[in-house]
């Protein structure tokens, strides 16, 4: 939907679907908006209705454009960045962490050699 003014009134332009049922009838209604749809004998009657039930609409109410900030939602993991950059276990976790790295590398080492001898 665009709302533009034209030589002092406000006009709204809208997407219609206008279809060709089965039973013969013709039906149009608001892309977008399924409560304004109506069904009639023709195509010009159908768009006639249409905008005849879009207009009463419009005289109790009224149409805004809003700009919604889309907020930036943090990284899940965020909250737990440098939550033990004062503990004074750090260092030793992390060495224990890379002794135990080397040992797994040592033996996925021998391992590999073993299958390739045999």
């Amino acid at each position: 939907m665009n709302a533009k003014l034209v030589n002092g009134q406000t006009k709204l332009s809208i997407n219609v679907l206008v279809k060709n049922e089965k039973d013969g009838k013709v039906s149009a209604r608001v892309l977008g908006l399924p409560e304004y749809s109506v069904i009639s004998s023709d195509r010009h009657s159908a768009i006639l209705e249409l905008d005849r039930l879009i207009t009463t609409n419009l005289l109790e109410n009224e149409v805004v454009s809003l700009e919604l900030e889309i907020p930036k939602r943090e990284h899940p993991w965020r909250r737990f960045a440098g939550i033990y950059k004062n503990s004074q276990l750090f260092d030793s976790v992390i060495a224990n962490i890379e002794s135990h790295r080397c040992e797994l590398d040592s033996q996925t080492t021998v391992d590999y050699q073993e299958e390739k001898i045999a």
